[in-house]
């Protein structure tokens, strides 16, 4: 079980990351390449606007 707080990435049926990860503690998401890095530049935080990890651009709600 993970430990309460901690950062636990996620991943699709196969095992892949996907590409936003989010950190449901602190409520910061990030977009990720193919080996789970961070992509610099993406990381947004709680009410901030998100970023499409897909296409990298900022999309305003």
């Amino acid at each position: 079980l993970p430990v309460v707080g901690a950062y636990v990435p996620q991943c699709d049926e196969i095992g892949s990351y996907l590409p936003q990860q989010c950190h449901g503690s602190t409520g910061y998401c990030w977009c990720v390449d193919s080996r789970g890095q961070e992509r610099a530049g993406t990381r947004t935080g709680p009410g901030s606007p998100s970023v499409d990890c897909t296409s990298g651009e900022t999309i305003y709600w």
